[in-house]
């Protein structure tokens, strides 16, 4: 008995003295995550958060000051007795002027920003959620530096330094998006990225074809979708999310679901998001050139078109359009060595009419009746086995297989016209990645791989007589069965020469094969065919150097490249009306070198500038130009005489520009950011080159606290005269406004904005804003529609 009672007050004694143990656990504000390694220092006291977030308080005092301490938080003050009044739970911040952020993309292999010589920004999932971009490409125009242009709703093209298109690089988990139809024209397959999917996104700019190859001349995008996370605990650990949002200028709905379930060895991730579109509506002052005073109705041909007078000339009649994403994947770790993880994607869109064709007029008339891509569908299913043992050659391994199936559309039909034209493409990549990383000693690291893609093009066309419901075949926009195809191998090498100075270099070589026919019953050309071989070598050196650990100055010098694709050699289309593209089997690749100062300074951890300066030498730029290549200057293109022009080397082309970007912190939740960026490029006849915006940034005041985050923001752009316009723009007067001699430029404009979230708590975070609050009417430089006007943006996040 008397063993007994003592065994009992022993446990109570034990019970007691664990109740009387005081824990803080320490999160991200904005994530609900735990923090390890956060140092809580004061008089008294000194102690860190273990791997939960957890930390004893029982050597403080209750009312002495404790100072939570962390490299990628802002510094947080509170109490003890202030803390276990509030749940015994602190918010950190993370700090937004630090400098050691980690990225992928460089080299395909986790880097510190501070350790590379390029320019980058990234995006986490967080900063998506603050802004609610409605697409991927809106996502990126959150960034300094990207420019989007839209040519309908249903789209989105980014301009980097003056490059767009197929001269930028979209890359999704690793793999590179840009097919052998990529086009030089505006480009919009982006859009078929899912935002609400995404884990983060790198953005590099400068040439990138060390690493990614051919296109990567003005950056790389490189998005990287939800990764399945194993569990940290013997048990089966589970999380998800639900999300939607309604915008009111374009009536958007959208919903999205993601669930991650993970073991000690197997994960899975799975995401799906739908989004439906109204048509837009635009501002209220502005240029009355924007408005939409009529269309042309959607009902039944019988062989009139009917033009409708527009009640509300500022809905852009026909922008609207519905797009769904679906996301799943599965990750295998038996060990420490190997990792497996199998992957598939799809994304598919209603028809998107392309709005800047049908508010085209042929005199007093609309000139198209009908002209709408069809669903555009992107299917990527990829694997990965990644390796990691230190062996002779190597200590780290990536292999990474993918295959993409990718179909567009385009449908069009003139004006009181009984013919309706439908023209499809389909294309099937096909690609292997293997890279590998060898740290050879406590200075050098080495990374080389390989890369080999091939794409398979299916192209047709045939005309639709809507009254006799007749069908004959038509030219197809790119040869039946033509082939596009790369073999290349790379190699990067980082030194550290002092703990202050980083080099880097590295080089590719890459060869590329075109193969083709033309159709000789639609067109009569000098040539059957085309059968190409190009190569090209291009590298890469920089310098970071860190004169303090607040300082940070990059070098860096770099050759791109762009070997012409289907598109460039094969395509006959209408770029703009009265004018044909046609092949040039002649082309060959267009080279890039360029140059870069980047300078980063933080301050105290109260202020950061970053500071950019570059300049691109293009050799032979592939540009739009009257062609003689055929004998004779004009063809009869879908009924219509027109001008001939194709894609020619021109001699040289140079583009320039700087970036400034500036953060400053007035406490631990007010903050600035502000950002500016201007390029100027002309081609070797002294004219403007096409993807060149004009100035372009914005200027932000943050509030930041652990529930609440308010952002007020202005948009501003610059303009572009007649003169600043390419040729080829200048040519599109129902894009822009008409000048005092009456000759179309792109106006400046600026907007108002405001967005916010509120954190109720880890699982609910309600978001609210205003975009254009100032209701102006505005259309980016090149773009075919119009912003929206004022727009009311509510989103709801629940965490499962």
């Amino acid at each position: 008995m008397k063993r007994f009672c003592l065994t009992i007050l022993l446990l109570l004694f034990v019970v007691t003295n664990l109740l009387a143990q005081s824990y803080v656990t320490v999160m991200n504000a904005k994530t609900g995550n735990v923090i390890e390694n956060v140092i809580l220092v004061a008089e008294s006291c000194f102690t860190q958060t273990d791997a939960n977030g957890h930390a004893k308080l029982n050597g403080f005092l209750p009312d002495e000051k404790i100072l939570f301490k962390h490299s990628s938080y802002l510094m947080y003050t509170s109490t003890r007795q202030k803390i276990e009044r509030q749940g015994r739970t602190v918010l950190l911040v993370e700090n937004p002027v630090r400098l050691d952020e980690v990225v992928v993309s460089v080299n395909r292999w986790k880097q510190s920003k501070t350790e590379t010589p390029h320019s980058i920004k990234t995006i986490d999932a967080d900063e998506a959620l603050q802004y609610s971009p409605q697409t991927a490409a809106d996502l990126l125009g959150t960034k300094s530096g990207v420019f989007i242009q839209k040519s309908q709703m249903g789209g989105g093209s980014p301009m980097i330094r003056g490059f767009a298109a197929n001269r930028v690089l979209l890359v999704v988990d690793g793999i590179r998006m840009n097919n052998a139809i990529y086009r030089s024209g505006n480009l919009h397959n982006v859009i078929s990225v899912d935002a609400q999917s995404l884990q983060n996104t790198e953005i590099i700019f400068g040439p990138g074809s060390v690493i990614y190859g051919s296109d990567a001349l003005g950056g790389v995008m490189s998005f990287n979708t939800l990764a399945p996370k194993l569990s940290t605990k013997q048990k089966l650990e589970s999380f998800g999310k639900a999300y939607t949002r309604y915008s009111s200028a374009n009536f958007e709905k959208t919903g999205h679901f993601s669930y991650n379930l993970g073991s000690k060895k197997w994960a899975s991730v799975f995401s799906a998001t739908y989004t439906d579109f109204d048509n837009m509506q635009m501002g209220t002052t502005g240029p009355e050139e924007y408005l939409r005073p009529q269309y042309v109705s959607n009902s039944t041909y019988t062989g009139t078109d009917l033009t409708i007078d527009n009640e509300n000339d500022r809905e852009q009649v026909y922008t609207g359009y519905h797009q769904f994403n679906i996301l799943g994947k599965l990750r295998f770790r038996p060990n420490e060595i190997l990792d497996l993880e199998l992957s598939a994607q799809h994304s598919q869109t209603s028809d998107i009419p392309r709005y800047d064709r049908l508010i085209q007029y042929n005199g007093d008339e609309l000139k198209y009746a009908e002209w709408y891509y069809g669903p555009q569908q992107w299917t990527l299913i990829s694997g990965r086995a990644q390796f990691a043992k230190d062996l002779l050659l190597f200590d780290k391994a990536n292999l990474l297989l993918g295959y993409q199936n990718y179909t567009e559309s385009r449908h069009d039909r003139k004006l009181n016209n009984n013919i309706l034209r439908h023209r499809t493409e389909q294309v099937k990549v096909y690609s292997a990645n293997l890279d590998f990383g060898k740290i050879i000693d406590k200075k050098s690291e080495l990374f080389y791989g390989l890369e080999t893609y091939l794409n398979k093009i299916g192209s047709n066309g045939f005309s639709e007589d809507l009254i006799s419901g007749e069908q004959e075949n038509i030219a197809s926009r790119y040869p039946n069965d033509s082939k596009y195809s790369s073999l290349a191998a790379y190699y990067s090498f980082k030194y550290s020469m002092s703990p202050k100075v980083i080099f880097q270099m590295g080089s590719r070589f890459t060869y590329t094969h075109l193969k083709g026919d033309f159709d000789t019953e639609f067109y009569s050309f000098p040539f059957n065919g085309f059968n190409m071989n190009n190569s090209a070598f291009n590298g890469n050196l920089g310098l970071v150097w860190h004169p303090t650990p607040d300082w940070q100055i990059n070098i860096h010098g770099s050759t791109g490249f762009r070997s012409p694709n289907i598109d460039d050699v094969a395509k006959v289309f209408d770029s703009e009306p009265g004018t044909v593209v046609v092949p040039n089997p002649d082309l060959k690749p267009e080279y890039a070198r360029n140059l870069e100062l980047n300078i980063i300074r933080s301050h105290l951890n109260k202020a950061k500038i970053e500071l950019t300066g570059f300049y691109t030498w293009l050799k032979d730029a592939m540009v739009r130009r009257t062609y003689d290549g055929l004998g004779y200057d004009s063809i009869f293109y879908d009924g219509e005489l027109s001008r001939v022009e194709a894609l020619v080397n021109a001699e040289s082309a140079t583009i320039y520009g700087t970036s400034i970007a500036v953060e400053y912190l007035f406490n631990n939740q007010w903050r600035t950011r502000n950002d500016l960026t201007f390029t100027k490029g002309k081609d070797a006849e002294g004219l403007p080159m096409r993807h060149v915006p004009p100035t372009f940034g914005s200027s932000h005041l943050i509030f930041e606290g652990p529930k609440l985050y308010l952002d007020f923001y202005v948009n501003y752009n610059g303009k572009l005269t007649f003169d600043d316009l390419a040729a080829d723009e200048q040519q599109k007067p129902h894009l822009y406004v008409p000048d005092e001699n009456g000759n179309p430029y792109s106006p400046s404009w600026w907007t108002a904005n405001i967005k916010s979230n509120y954190h109720f708590n880890t699982k609910l975070t309600l978001s609210a804003g205003i975009e254009n609050i100032l209701n102006k009417r505005y259309r980016p430089y090149s773009s075919g529609v119009v912003s929206p006007g004022r727009n009311f943006i509510i989103s709801a996040l629940f965490k499962i």
